[in-house]
C-alpha cells in the first residue's frame, strides 16, 4: 500500500467489471488512488465473458481489454484482485472509511511469473470446471482465468492441488523457470483508509436448475444464454463454432425462452432488462455463422428502450429473419434418442397447444445479486431492496443510505453495459466530491526514448492477431506471417492468438529490445478501439508512439470476407504490406500539449445540466448554465411526480434550484441561447444571446444537456379535433386541475409516432411507465373509471414492473394490438368510440371512451442542428447527439472536451438522466483537474514557401484550425505584405481536409503524407 497518501484522497471500488473499471480509471486520472477489489483472480466481470455488444455488434472482450489493460498500468489503481472485503467501519463521524480487504493466496508470485504457461502444461490435475467457459471446458489446478486475463498472472487452486493437500507431486514449481511458485504463500489481510466506497459488483444468473419444466441440467441440449454465449465466442470452448453439446453437431433449428424465472410472482418478479437485446444480438451472430439456422424467440413482451435497441430488434425480424412467438413455453421435452427438443407452448390466439421440435434451447435466466452481496451490504451497513440489489435513494441510482458509499451498474439492478458505464462516472463524481483533491499531480515516469536518426535503416517489428478465431477462423495468420518475413526491413514477425492482451504486451516490449525494433506494424482488428493500447505499450518500451502502425485484418477483412477466405487471406497480405510499406517512411512525432481552462459551460437547464453544474461545481470550478426557457428545471416541471410512490418533481427542482443560487461558482443564464461557439478542446469561445445583449465567455469544456419536449401527434386519432384527446404530459395537467371526473372511460394508447418503419424508429423509453403511472392515479382518486391501455409491447423498467403488476390488480385493461392494425378512432354523439384488433383473441373491440390519452415520444428540438454545427458533433438519424462510443464511452463526444448527458442523447427517465448528468461531470474533470490535456501530434503542416495565401485551406477545414495571417516578404530592396496560411496545432484534428484542396500542394499531413500513401498505394499495386 502507499504511504503518506492523504485518506481524502483515496477511493475504494469494489467490483472490476466494466463498471468498477470505468469508475477506477475516472477517479485515477483525476487524481484520486484508487483501490480496485475484484473476488475472481482477473478483473473484467461478465463482460469478458460475452462475445459481441449490441447494438453494434463489437467483440465485447476486444473492446473491453484495453480498459483492463489500462487499469493495470495506471500508477494510480492499484489491482486487489482475488481478493475481498471482509470489514468496514466508519472514520472521523463518517467522513472516511476504514475497509479490511483479504487478498487470497495465488500461490504463484505476481512479480515472477511470465505467463509462459509451463505449470498449467505440467499439471496433473485435470478435469476442474473452468468458471470462466461457465463450466463448458475444463482447467488445470494451475491455471489462468483466461488468456486475456488482467493481472496476466496464474494462480494453483488450493482445493485441488496435490500438494497443498498431500505434499506429493510439486511439478509446477520445479519445472518454472521464473521460480515464482511458492506453496508457503498464505492469505493476507491489508487495511485501507478512503474517502468514498464505490460498489460495482454486477450481476449473477439466477440457479434456474430448480425449473424442472425446462429440463435445464437434465437435457445435455438445453443452455443458458452465457453458455451459449461462450459456444459462439471466437475465444470459447469450440472456438467460435456453434454446436450442441450433446453430439457437437451444428443446431438448424434454435429456440431461445425469454424471462426463465424473471417476471414471475413464483420466482423474480421483476424484468432483467437486457434479455431481449441480448437475445437478438446471439440470434443476429447465429444467423452470420450459419444463415440457414432457424431461430425462434418465445417472449412476453419484446423490451427495447435503449438507444438504436428497437432498430436492432427490427433488424432481427427482416434483416435475419428470427422469428418472434408471443408467449412462454410451459414445457420442454428430449427425445431419448436424437436428444432434439420439444416444445410445448399454448398458441395465444387459438389457445391451443402446440408442440415445436428444435435442436437446440436457449433460457435467458433471471439475472440476481452477485454472489455475497448480502454479507458485503452488511458489512458496509448498506440496505437491500426485496430482491437482494442494493437499495438507492428515491431520486436517484447511484447514492445509497450510507452518505460516501455509492453504487453503480447491476449492483442497484439490472443495467445493460451503456448505462452501467454511465452510471460508474457518476459514481466516480459522486465519490470525488468527498475527497481532497481538487488539482491532479503530475505523475512523471520517465522512458528515454530510443533516438531514431533520418539514416537509421528502419526494422519494423510485425505482430499478427489471431483474435481467437475472429481473424483466424478466415485468414491464414500463419501465410501472412511468412509473407512478411520474406520483406524488405521487417526485422522480426509474430503470431499473438490475442495481440491486445497483458501477456502479449509484454511481449512487444521484450521484442522491441532484442530485436532492435524501430518501427511496429499490429495486424489486429480496429485502430478506432485498440491503436491507443499499441501506442502506450510501444512508448513503455523508448519507442516513439508515431512509429506504430496498424493494419485492420479483422473489421476490414475477416469480418466482411468470411465466405472467401483464401481472398481474405490475400487482402490481409496486401493490408499489412502497404503498412510495412507506410512504416518505413514514418517520421517520430511529437503529442501536443493544450491547456484546460478551469470552467465549463453547460448548455441546458433542464434536470441534466443542473446535476452536471452543482457536480462540477462543488469542486470549485466556474460553470455558466445556460437555459432557453425563462426558469430552470426543464421539461419534468410539466409533471406534479415522477412516479407512483409519490417522487415530487417540484421538491427535486426547488432543491436543485437553491442549491444553483447558492453556489458563487455557478452563473445562469435564463431566456438565453447559444449564439455561437469557437476554438477548441480546454479553450472554447462561446457567446451566449440574452435578448439584445451578448456576452463573451471563454471555457475549458462543454456539457451538451439540451432535452427534448414531447411530441404533438396532429393528425393521430383526432388529436386538436377532438377536445377530448390528449398526450399523456396534457392529460397529467388535467389530472391535477380536477378536470377528470369519477366513472369515466379512460383509452390510452401507446406508441403514437413511435416505433414507426420510418421517421421517429425509436422506442421512447418512458411512455408505458408514464401511461401506467397515470391509470393508477385515477384509479387511486376515482375506484370507477374504466381504464384500457393499448400497446404493443409494454415496456416498463426494473422497478417500475411492479407497478405494471398493481395496475393490472386494481383493474386496469391491457389490450395488446399488432403495429400493422393499430387502433380507429372516430367520434359520434356517445363519444369517441375506438375500434381495435386485439392481438391475443383476434376479437375486433369496439369500445366508448369519455377522453383518450396518447403516448407520445420525446423529440428534439430544431436547436440541435444549429448546436452539432457549432461544436462539431454528429447528430444521429433520429436528431438526438451521437456520443462517441456508445458503451464504452456513452457520455463523451468524438470531439474532445465535450460531453452530453440526459435526453440529449436519446430518450430516457430522469434517474438515468441524473446518472448521465453526473457521469458527463465526471468526464469534464477529469480535464479540469489536471489543467491540461494531451492531443494527438498527427496533424496538418504547411509549406510557407509554397502557400499562395489563396484561403481555400481557411474554407475546407471544419474545425477552424486554419487562417490567413499577413507577414512581411523581402522583395529586394522592398518589403511587401503577403497572405500565408497558418494552423492551430491545438485544434487541428488530423483529418486531411485541407491537404487535397491546397492547389499548390503546399499542405501535408502528418503521419499520412503524400510520400507514404504513394508508397502504400505502389505496394498494393505491385504485390
Amino acid at each position: 500500500m502507499p504511504e503518506n497518501l492523504d485518506p481524502r484522497s483515496q477511493v475504494l471500488v469494489i467490483g472490476g467489471g466494466v463498471a468498477g473499471i470505468s469508475a477506477a480509471l475516472d477517479l485515477a486520472d483525476q487524481g484520486h488512488h484508487v483501490y480496485l477489489v475484484e473476488r475472481f483472480p482477473s478483473i473484467g466481470g461478465k463482460m469478458a465473458q460475452l462475445d459481441k455488444t449490441f447494438p453494434t455488434l463489437d467483440c465485447s472482450i476486444c473492446i473491453l481489454a484495453p480498459k483492463m489493460v489500462e487499469a493495470a498500468r495506471h500508477p494510480r489503481i492499484e489491482l486487489l484482485t482475488y481478493s475481498e472485503v471482509v470489514a468496514m467501519s466508519p472514520q472521523n463521524k463518517g467522513e472516511l472509511f476504514q475497509v479490511t480487504i483479504k487478498k487470497k493466496a495465488r500461490y504463484i508470485d505476481a512479480k515472477k511469473c511470465t505467463g509462459c504457461g509451463n505449470c498449467a502444461e505440467i499439471c496433473p490435475v485435470r478435469g476442474i470446471s473452468n468458471e470462466y467457459e461457465v463450466g463448458l471446458k475444463e482447467t488445470h489446478a494451475a491455471h489462468i482465468p483466461f488468456l486475456q486475463a488482467v493481472p496476466s498472472t496464474y494462480l494453483i487452486n488450493e482445493e485441488k492441488c496435490l500438494h497443498l493437500n498431500y505434499g506429493i507431486c510439486g511439478l509446477c514449481s520445479k519445472n518454472c523457470k521464473a521460480e515464482a511458485i511458492d506453496f508457503s504463500m498464505k492469505s493476507e489481510e491489508v487495511t485501507v483508509v478512503v474517502a468514498s466506497i464505490i460498489v460495482a459488483t454486477g450481476f449473477d444468473l439466477m440457479d434456474i436448475s430448480s425449473l424442472k419444466n425446462y429440463g435445464y441440467g437434465k437435457y445435455s441440449n438445453v443452455l443458458t444464454s452465457l453458455e451459449f454465449e461462450r459456444i459462439m465466442s471466437a475465444s470459447g470452448p469450440t472456438g467460435g463454432e456453434i454446436v450442441r453439446p450433446h453430439d457437437r453437431k451444428h443446431p438448424h433449428e434454435i429456440a431461445c425462452i425469454l424471462c426463465v424465472g424473471s417476471r414471475d410472482v413464483c420466482s423474480k418478479p421483476y424484468c432483467s432488462k437486457f434479455c431481449c437485446m441480448y437475445s437478438a444480438k446471439e440470434a443476429i451472430i447465429t444467423k452470420e455463422h450459419a444463415s440457414d439456422t432457424e431461430i425462434l424467440i418465445y417472449y412476453n413482451d419484446i423490451r427495447a428502450p435503449g438507444k438504436y435497441h428497437e432498430e436492432f430488434i427490427e433488424k432481427a425480424k427482416k434483416d435475419y429473419n428470427v422469428k418472434y412467438i408471443k408467449g412462454l413455453p410451459n414445457k420442454i421435452y428430449e427425445h431419448p434418442e436424437t436428444k432434439d427438443l420439444i416444445i410445448r407452448n399454448v398458441d395465444i390466439k387459438t389457445g391451443q397447444v402446440q408442440f415445436q421440435k428444435v435442436d437446440m434451447v436457449v433460457l435467458y435466466p433471471a439475472v440476481v445479486p452477485s454472489k455475497g452481496m448480502k454479507e458485503l451490504c452488511q458489512i458496509l451497513g448498506i440496505e437491500q431492496d426485496e430482491f437482494g440489489f442494493i437499495k438507492t435513494l428515491p431520486d436517484n441510482n447511484i447514492e445509497t443510505n450510507v452518505p460516501g458509499i455509492y453504487v453503480c451498474g447491476c449492483a442497484h439492478g439490472p443495467e445493460d453495459i451503456s448505462t452501467s458505464v454511465a452510471e460508474a462516472s457518476a459514481a466516480a463524481a459522486k465519490a470525488a466530491s468527498r475527497t481532497s483533491v481538487v488539482k491532479t499531480e503530475e505523475i512523471k515516469i520517465e522512458i528515454p526514448e530510443k533516438v531514431i536518426s533520418p539514416d537509421d535503416p528502419p526494422r519494423i517489428g510485425v505482430f499478427i492477431c489471431h483474435c481467437g478465431s475472429n481473424i483466424a477462423g478466415v485468414v491464414d495468420v500463419e501465410e501472412v506471417a511468412k509473407e512478411m518475413e520474406k520483406l524488405p526491413n521487417v526485422a522480426y514477425v509474430e503470431r499473438n492468438l490475442y495481440t491486445c492482451s497483458e501477456e502479449s504486451q509484454n511481449s512487444i516490449k521484450s521484442a522491441i529490445d532484442e530485436h532492435d525494433l524501430n518501427r511496429v506494424i499490429i495486424a489486429a482488428c480496429t485502430p478506432r478501439t485498440h491503436l491507443p493500447l499499441f501506442r502506450a505499450t510501444c512508448r513503455e518500451a523508448g519507442l516513439n508512439p508515431y512509429l506504430v502502425e496498424f493494419a485492420s485484418i479483422r473489421e476490414l477483412v475477416s469480418w466482411v470476407h468470411m465466405a472467401v477466405p483464401d481472398k481474405a487471406t490475400k487482402k490481409a497480405k496486401e493490408q499489412v504490406a502497404m503498412s510495412v510499406a507506410k512504416s518505413r517512411f514514418v517520421v517520430p512525432l511529437q503529442d501536443i500539449e493544450v491547456e484546460i481552462l478551469p470552467s465549463t459551460l453547460v448548455i441546458g437547464g433542464g434536470i441534466s445540466g443542473m446535476t452536471a453544474a452543482l457536480a462540477i461545481a462543488k469542486k470549485g470550478f466556474k460553470v455558466y448554465l445556460v437555459e432557453k426557457e425563462p426558469q430552470l428545471g426543464g421539461l419534468i416541471r410539466n409533471f406534479k411526480e415522477l412516479s407512483y410512490d409519490g417522487l415530487s418533481t417540484a421538491t427535486i427542482i426547488e432543491k436543485m434550484t437553491e442549491k444553483i443560487q447558492a453556489d458563487p461558482h455557478i452563473e445562469v443564464f435564463t431566456s438565453s441561447v447559444i449564439k455561437n461557439v469557437e476554438g477548441s478542446l480546454g479553450n472554447f469561445h462561446a457567446t451566449i444571446q440574452h435578448d439584445d445583449k451578448e456576452t463573451l465567455i471563454d471555457v475549458g469544456t462543454v456539457v451538451v444537456a439540451v432535452g427534448g419536449h414531447e411530441f404533438k401527434p396532429e393528425g393521430y386519432y383526432l388529436y386538436k379535433k377532438n377536445p377530448n384527446v390528449f398526450t399523456n404530459l396534457e392529460f397529467e395537467a388535467l389530472l391535477e386541475s380536477g378536470q377528470v371526473k369519477n366513472g369515466e372511460a379512460l383509452a390510452f394508447i401507446q406508441c403514437v409516432g413511435s416505433r414507426e418503419p420510418q421517421g421517429r424508429t425509436y422506442c421512447s423509453a418512458t411512455c408505458c411507465g408514464t401511461s401506467i403511472k397515470n391509470a393508477l392515479k385515477v384509479k387511486e382518486k376515482f375506484p370507477n373509471s374504466n381504464i384500457y391501455i393499448f400497446y404493443r409491447d409494454v415496456r416498463v423498467s426494473y422497478t417500475e414492473e411492479l407497478e405494471y403488476r398493481l395496475a393490472r390488480e386494481k383493474g386496469v385493461n391491457f389490450v395488446q394490438y399488432d403495429a400493422s392494425h393499430p387502433p380507429v378512432v372516430r367520434e359520434d354523439q356517445n363519444g369517441l368510440i375506438l375500434e381495435v384488433q386485439d392481438s391475443f383473441t383476434n376479437d375486433l373491440l369496439k369500445l366508448t371512451f369519455d377522453k383518450i390519452i396518447l403516448a407520445t415520444p420525446l423529440v428534439t428540438s430544431e436547436e440541435n442542428k444549429k448546436l452539432s454545427e457549432m461544436l462539431k458533433v454528429p447528430l444521429d438519424s433520429n436528431g438526438f447527439f451521437l456520443e462517441a462510443h456508445t458503451k464504452l464511452r456513452p457520455v463523451d463526444f468524438a470531439t474532445d472536451g465535450v460531453f452530453l448527458c440526459g435526453t440529449a442523447q436519446g430518450p430516457k427517465n430522469v434517474q438515468e438522466s441524473m446518472s448521465q448528468a453526473l457521469g458527463a461531470a465526471s468526464r469534464a474533470l477529469k480535464l479540469l483537474m489536471n489543467g491540461k490535456a494531451i492531443v494527438e501530434g498527427i496533424t496538418a503542416s504547411i509549406n510557407e514557401e509554397k502557400c499562395i495565401g489563396c484561403g481555400i485551406c481557411v474554407e475546407v477545414c471544419p474545425y477552424g484550425a486554419m487562417s490567413l495571417m499577413e507577414i512581411d516578404k523581402n522583395m529586394g530592396l522592398h518589403k511587401i505584405k503577403v497572405l500565408k496560411a497558418r494552423i492551430n496545432v491545438g485544434i487541428c484534428k488530423g483529418c486531411g481536409a485541407c491537404v487535397p484542396e491546397c492547389p499548390v500542394n503546399a499542405i501535408d499531413q502528418n503521419n499520412f503524407t503524400r510520400l507514404q500513401i504513394s508508397k502504400m498505394i505502389e505496394t498494393l499495386i505491385d504485390f
